[in-house]
Parts: structure tokens; C-alpha cells; sequence
């Protein structure tokens, strides 16, 4: 059976640590933020970009350490913002990511899926779909299996949105339009099984069919679903995010974005700047007395 993944997440803070490596320019990182703010000005209107636009002198930069070794930089909304503490946005749009995941775009050679147990089926839409082509139009199904396939009339499917075992959302669970989750699955006899069972296991074993499903994930699947009665829909789907999706499990600080005055310097140079400016005032009174005494000195005379 597929596995629930259920991680507690850490106190805030947690995983600060040494990370390895080295931090970007300060250059390359302003690059990169503008990159995230142009990309969230284009997706929002202007009136909203005050809400969901990031502002510069409000990024913090960590280097954030994954689960699968590798190391990223990400920018928080201030120092005490921690990454693990972040929902993160993926590249795909119907992904979903969880607190302290983070999308990691890196070939790690992980080839094969990933199959989760569905723990809750959220909602669905109803599709209609004019029936199906004479001439088949996939080329890996003869003649003769699609003449027992295809659909003749216009039909209807619902899509689902499902909850899985990891906690991602799989979007695309197709069904019958009238199916409720109460239903159950439909299953095959008995019989059917043992005979699917044969089937698959003569289909492998040929050599011009024996990568697919390939070993590992795809294959146990198929062996599961087949000691279920081949159940409709299946109770569990292939995870597409976490493939990709991986845990944060450390961060190490590297600071604002824009560099930041230390509040004592700063209140040393505001004092210092009011005392020139009392000074120059000084001066400016003391030339305007001087006069004063002139044309005072000069009344007295005449």
C-alpha cells in the first residue's frame, strides 16, 4: 500500500544551521527578486500590487538546504519570516505545495512515480464529450480493442479534485458523472482478476512489452489494483508534485536584500546632522547681528 508522509512542523526557528555553500552576489539576488516581483505585477492588477507585490527593502535572503541535498536561496518578508514557516508557490499551477516544501527544479534521476492513497475526495466538474472517432486515434491500440472501446454516443465524465495520503491535491480523478464517493468503486468478479492477473503477468514477461509498466512504482501499482478487483476509480493516484516537491530541512541567514543602516549609527548621524544644521543657523544669526551693529554704530556717528 502507499505510505502517508505526516511531519510535524518544527518551532519557528528550528532549523537555523550552517548550510553549505556560499550566498549569490547581492547583485544576482536583486536580479532574481525582480524577476518575482514582475511576475507578480503581471498577474495581479495594479490596484492589488500594494497586497501581493514584494517590496525590496522588505526582503530578507536565507539559504534554504532540501531533503535531497540541495541548496537554494528564497527571500522572506522579514528576518523573523522563516522559510519553514511558508507556504511557497510552484511553477505548475494545479500543484499544490505544503508549510516547508519547496519546489526543487534539480534532476535527481527520479524517474518512476510516486502512487498515494486518496484520503478525501473534495469536489468535481462534470464534462460532456461528443462521441468517440471511427478511426482510432491512438496508435499503440489496434483495430479490434477499439472497436470494443470507443464510445458511440456523447457522453459525460465527472473530474475530481482529491486530498492524497501525502497531502498534495491531484486534480484530475476521472469517474462516471452520476458517481458519489458513498458509491465505492466498482469492482471485477473474482474470476476477471485471476484472468487480468494472467494477462498482465504473460505481457511482462514478453520482450517486446516488459518495460511497461516499468519495474518499481507503475508495475505495483497495477499488481495492487489487480488484488483489489481492479477497483474504479482507483483509491490511489500517481502524486505529480512529490516528485518535485521536497522539505526544507535547514536555513541559514544571509540578510536584507538592501542593505540596512545599524540604528545607532543612524541615530549618531541624524544628531550630528541637527547639530551642522544649529551650527550653520548660529552663523547665519551672528552675521545678521554683525550688521546690526554696523548700521547701529554708523546711526550713532552721523
Amino acid at each position: 500500500m502507499s505510505e502517508a508522509i505526516e511531519q510535524d512542523a518544527p518551532p519557528a526557528g528550528a532549523l537555523l544551521t550552517k548550510v553549505p555553500g556560499r550566498a549569490r552576489p547581492r547583485a544576482k539576488a536583486m536580479e532574481a527578486f525582480e524577476e518575482i516581483a514582475e511576475a507578480a505585477r503581471r498577474r495581479y492588477k495594479k490596484e492589488f500590487w500594494f497586497f501581493f507585490v514584494p517590496r525590496a527593502e522588505y526582503a530578507y535572503r536565507w539559504r534554504i538546504q532540501l531533503e535531497c541535498g540541495c541548496v537554494h536561496e528564497v527571500f522572506t518578508n522579514g528576518k523573523d519570516d522563516f522559510p519553514d514557516a511558508n507556504h511557497w508557490n510552484a511553477p505548475v499551477p494545479d500543484r499544490t505545495l505544503l508549510q516547508g516544501e519547496v519546489w526543487c527544479p534539480n534532476d535527481h534521476g527520479e524517474g518512476d512515480v510516486v502512487y498515494r492513497d486518496i484520503v478525501e475526495w473534495l469536489d468535481s466538474e462534470v464534462k460532456e464529450f461528443p462521441p468517440d472517432p471511427e478511426d482510432c486515434p491512438y496508435d499503440e491500440i489496434d483495430a479490434e480493442t477499439w472497436a470494443v472501446m470507443r464510445r458511440k454516443d456523447h457522453h459525460s465524465h465527472a473530474f475530481w479534485r482529491v486530498r492524497l495520503a501525502c497531502g498534495h491535491v491531484y486534480e484530475h480523478v476521472v469517474t462516471d458523472a452520476g458517481w458519489k464517493p458513498e458509491d465505492g468503486p466498482k469492482l471485477v468478479t473474482e474470476a476477471r482478476a485471476e484472468e487480468m492477473r494472467r494477462e498482465w503477468d504473460d505481457l511482462w514477461a514478453a520482450d517486446d512489452h516488459g518495460e511497461w509498466p516499468r519495474e518499481g512504482a507503475e508495475r505495483g501499482h497495477m499488481r495492487r489494483m489487480i488484488e483489489q478487483r481492479w477497483p474504479r476509480p482507483e483509491p490511489e493516484q500517481d502524486c505529480r508534485t512529490c516528485r518535485f516537491a521536497k522539505r526544507i530541512t535547514g536555513y541559514q541567514r544571509i540578510g536584507w536584500l538592501m542593505p540596512r543602516r545599524d540604528p545607532k549609527k543612524a541615530v549618531a548621524a541624524q544628531e550630528e546632522q541637527e547639530r551642522q544644521k544649529a551650527e550653520q543657523r548660529l552663523k547665519k544669526i551672528e552675521a545678521e547681528a554683525k550688521q546690526l551693529r554696523k548700521k547701529l554704530g554708523k546711526a550713532d556717528d552721523d
